[in-house]
C-alpha cells in the first residue's frame, strides 16, 4: 500500500510525494514567504484569491515584499476596411468575413437594420460572422463593437434574391463557318512614276473575297519609306461577300528617297459579325525615278501635244476657228518660258494679235491647256490636213529647246456652199394622243449650212409612206414641198393628221424623209425621225347613284356618287374626290382605289352643306395611272338645286335627300353601298 507524504512536504517540482525521502525543515511560514517571493518576481501565477484580495501575512518582525503592477496598455483603434463577399442570397445565407484592425474576442459584427451576427473572433484584424437564411432583400450597412469602440462600413452587404434556374433550351445552331477575306483588287498610282520630294496619290479597290462580311473594316497606310499626307487610317465600315470599297490616300516620298520599285504597304482589318477580327497586310507597289542626292539635276524637259481640237469641229475656207492644245512634259526636268504658235503659211492665218501663245513654266508630269485664234484660209483640199505646231521653250539652267509637233484638223471646202437641213422643233396640237382622234403637227426646219436648200421635200414616214402608221394625213398626202429655204432661216410645215382607231398606247418613231438640192445643183437626201406618243384616254362619267331633288341651305346631306368606266378599256383608278365652290364637302368613307373594269364603277359617298342657294356645282376628280404609269386627272360636274327654306318635300324612298332625317340618310346610304357591292359581285358594277 502506498504511502502519501504529508500536506506541509512540497517537492521540487511543486508536486507533494515526489520526493518522500527529503523533508523540509523550513516549517509553514517559511514555505508561505518563498511562495509569495515566487510570485512577486512573476517566477508562478498568483492564486485567484490572492489575486483579488491577498491575504495578510503574520509577520515575526520581517515584512513580506510587495508585488510590482505593470500599467496598462490602451486598446488600439477598431476600424473595419472591407468584407467578402459582398452579395448574398437571401434563401441560403452563409459566411461573412470582415476585415479591419483592433478587433478582439468581445467584438460582434451587426447588420444595421436586421440585427446581430453570430459573431466568432479569428485574430486582430479579422472576425467572421454567420448571416442566416432569410434576411430580407437589400444593401445593409456593417457595424463591428466590442462595447468599447464602434466602426461602421457603409453599404457594405448586397441582399439579393435567388435568381430562378433558367429552363434548358434547345441547343443553338452552330454558326456559319468562314471569315472576310480583304485584299486589293485593283490599284492606281497618281503620277504612275514618282519622283523624290513630290505627292502622289494611291487608290486601291478593296475585294472581299470572303463568306462572311466585314465588319468595322479600315485601311491604314503607315507609310513605311513613304510619308502619308493628311490621316493615313480610312474607316470604310461594311464591306459585303463580293463586294468593293474603294480608299484613296495622299502620299510623299522623301526627298532622300533613292529611285527603284518600293513596296507601299496597306494594312486591312475587319471584324466579323461574331467579333473575331482579322488583319491582311497588302503591299502597292510604287515605282520613284531619279536619285534622292543632292546632286546636280540631268535630264531636260519634254513638251508633247498629247490632244489637238478644233471649234468648229470641220472647218471652212475663210472661217475664223479655234485651235485648242493639251501640253504634256514628260521630260525629267520643268520647262520654263514656253511658247507655242502655228506654223502658219498662206493657209492658216491669226485671228487675232500674233498667233503665238506664252506660258511661264511647265513642271514635270504637269499639263496645260492653250487656245489659239486662228482663221482658215482659201484651201482647195479638203479632208484630213496637217497643222504644224511650233515650240520652244528652256530649263531652269539655261538651256534653249525648239520643237515642231502636227496636229490633224477636218477641212470641207464645200462647207460653206453646202445646206444642211435640220427639224430643229416639232409640236403636236393637242399634247395628248389617243386613238381615234385628229391633231395637228408643226415642224419648223431649219437650215444650219452654208447655202441655200432649194426644192425641199418632206415626206411623212419615210419614202413612200411606208412607216406612217398609225398615224393617217387628212385632206392631203404625206409628202410636202416647200421652194426654198435659204441659208439661217427657219421655215414652219403643219400638216394635220388622225390617229388610227385600233392603235396601241406606245411611243411611235415617226421617220420624216428630207430631200433638196444645193446650189450646184446636187441632191441631198437625209431621213430624221420624231417620237410620237400615243394615250389611251379614259371615258368615265360622274352620275348620282340616287338623284336629290333639292338641297337646304346650312343642311348637311349625304349624296351617293359613282364613276361609270363607259370607255373600252380599264381604267386604273388612284383617288376620287369631290369639291364645289358653293358647298362643303367631305367625304364618308374610303374612297374607292383600284381597277375599274368596262362598264364598272368607283363609288364615293360625301356629305354637302350647302352655304348658298341657286344651282351649286359638285366637282367630281378622278385621278388614274394611265398606260406609261404616269398619273392623269379627269374632272367631271355635277349640279344640284338649293333651296334657301325648307324646299319641297322630297320622297322618303330617295336616300340622301333633304327632310330625311339623319339616321334615315345613314341608313341609305348603307343600303346603297351594300346594293352597289352586290352589282359589282354580279359583275354590273361595283
Amino acid at each position: 500500500m502506498q504511502k502519501f507524504p504529508p500536506a506541509n512536504l512540497i517537492t521540487s517540482a511543486g508536486a507533494p510525494g515526489a520526493l518522500p525521502e527529503r523533508r523540509s525543515r523550513l516549517g509553514l511560514r517559511g514555505w508561505s514567504l518563498l511562495l509569495l517571493a515566487a510570485i512577486t518576481v512573476g517566477l508562478l501565477p498568483p492564486p485567484l484569491a490572492l489575486a483579488e484580495e491577498p491575504d495578510p501575512v503574520p509577520t515575526t518582525g520581517v515584512e513580506a515584499p510587495q508585488p510590482t503592477l505593470s500599467p496598462t496598455t490602451p486598446p488600439a483603434a477598431l476600424v473595419v476596411t472591407g468584407l467578402e463577399p459582398k452579395t448574398m442570397i437571401n434563401g441560403t445565407g452563409g459566411t461573412l468575413s470582415v476585415y479591419g484592425a483592433g478587433f478582439t474576442a468581445g467584438s460582434a459584427v451587426r447588420l444595421i437594420g436586421y440585427g446581430l451576427l453570430a459573431t466568432s473572433y479569428v485574430n486582430s484584424t479579422a472576425v467572421t460572422a454567420q448571416v442566416p437564411a432569410g434576411v430580407p432583400t437589400g444593401v445593409y450597412d456593417l457595424q463591428v463593437g466590442d462595447g468599447v469602440q464602434t466602426a461602421i462600413l457603409s453599404r457594405a452587404l448586397s441582399v439579393v434574391a435567388p435568381t430562378p434556374t433558367p429552363k434548358p433550351s434547345s441547343p443553338a445552331s452552330p454558326p456559319p463557318p468562314g471569315r472576310p477575306i480583304l485584299t486589293i483588287r485593283n490599284y492606281a498610282v497618281e503620277p504612275a512614276q514618282v519622283r523624290p520630294g513630290q505627292e502622289f496619290v494611291v487608290t486601291v479597290e478593296i475585294y472581299n473575297n470572303g463568306s462572311r462580311a466585314g465588319e468595322n473594316t479600315l485601311a491604314v497606310f503607315p507609310g513605311d519609306s513613304f510619308l502619308p499626307v493628311g490621316e493615313p487610317g480610312h474607316m470604310i465600315g461594311q464591306i459585303h461577300i463580293n463586294h468593293v470599297a474603294v480608299v484613296t490616300q495622299r502620299m510623299r516620298a522623301p526627298s532622300s528617297l533613292s529611285g527603284g520599285v518600293h513596296q507601299l504597304m496597306v494594312n486591312l482589318g475587319a471584324n466579323d459579325w461574331e467579333g473575331n477580327h482579322y488583319d491582311y497586310p497588302q503591299p502597292v507597289p510604287v515605282e520613284v525615278i531619279g536619285s534622292g542626292t543632292s546632286a546636280p539635276p540631268t535630264g531636260k524637259p519634254r513638251l508633247v501635244v498629247e490632244r489637238a481640237s478644233t471649234e468648229p469641229a470641220v472647218l471652212g475656207p475663210g472661217a475664223p476657228f479655234t485651235l485648242t492644245l493639251h501640253l504634256a512634259n514628260l521630260g525629267s526636268r520643268t520647262a520654263v518660258d514656253v511658247f507655242v504658235a502655228a506654223a502658219l503659211d498662206d493657209a492658216i492665218l491669226p485671228a487675232a494679235g500674233g498667233g503665238t501663245v506664252s506660258i511661264g513654266r511647265i513642271g514635270v508630269e504637269e499639263a496645260v491647256t492653250v487656245t489659239l485664234p486662228l482663221l482658215l484660209g482659201d484651201i482647195e483640199a479638203g479632208g484630213r490636213q496637217i497643222l504644224p505646231v511650233a515650240l520652244d521653250y528652256a530649263d531652269a539652267s539655261g538651256g534653249a529647246y525648239t520643237d515642231q509637233q502636227s496636229v490633224g484638223v477636218d477641212v470641207d471646202t464645200g462647207l460653206s456652199q453646202r445646206p444642211q437641213l435640220v427639224i430643229a422643233e416639232y409640236i403636236t396640237v393637242p399634247d395628248f394622243l389617243t386613238p381615234g382622234e385628229t391633231f395637228t403637227l408643226t415642224m419648223r426646219v431649219s437650215n444650219v449650212g452654208g447655202g441655200d436648200a432649194e426644192r425641199l421635200t418632206i415626206a411623212l414616214g419615210g419614202d413612200g409612206g411606208a412607216h406612217l402608221e398609225p398615224f393617217i394625213p387628212l385632206r392631203a398626202g404625206n409628202v410636202i414641198f416647200v421652194p426654198a429655204v435659204e441659208t439661217g432661216s427657219l421655215v414652219e410645215i403643219t400638216r394635220r393628221l388622225v390617229v388610227d382607231g385600233s392603235a396601241d398606247p406606245k411611243a411611235y418613231n415617226l421617220p420624216i424623209a428630207l430631200a433638196y438640192d444645193d446650189p450646184r445643183g446636187t441632191r441631198e437626201t437625209d431621213v430624221q425621225r420624231l417620237s410620237l406618243v400615243v394615250r389611251r384616254r379614259p371615258e368615265l362619267q360622274a352620275t348620282f347613284y340616287r338623284e336629290p331633288e333639292a338641297l337646304t341651305v346650312g343642311s348637311p346631306t349625304a349624296l351617293s356618287l359613282e364613276t361609270l368606266n363607259v370607255g373600252v378599256s380599264a381604267v386604273n383608278v388612284v383617288q376620287v374626290t369631290a369639291s364645289s365652290p358653293q358647298m362643303e364637302v367631305q367625304a364618308e368613307g374610303t374612297p374607292f382605289v383600284g381597277p375599274v373594269e368596262i362598264g364598272g364603277s368607283a363609288p364615293l359617298d360625301v356629305t354637302v352643306t350647302p352655304r348658298e342657294g341657286g344651282t351649286a356645282e359638285l366637282v367630281v376628280t378622278v385621278t388614274y395611272r394611265d398606260d406609261f404609269n404616269q398619273l392623269q386627272a379627269l374632272t367631271r360636274t355635277l349640279t344640284v338645286e338649293v333651296t334657301t327654306g325648307p324646299g319641297s318635300p322630297v320622297a322618303p324612298t330617295q336616300p340622301g335627300t333633304p327632310g330625311q332625317s339623319p339616321g334615315d340618310q345613314n341608313g341609305a346610304t348603307q343600303w346603297g353601298t351594300l346594293a352597289r357591292a352586290i352589282r359589282g359581285f354580279l359583275g354590273f358594277g361595283s
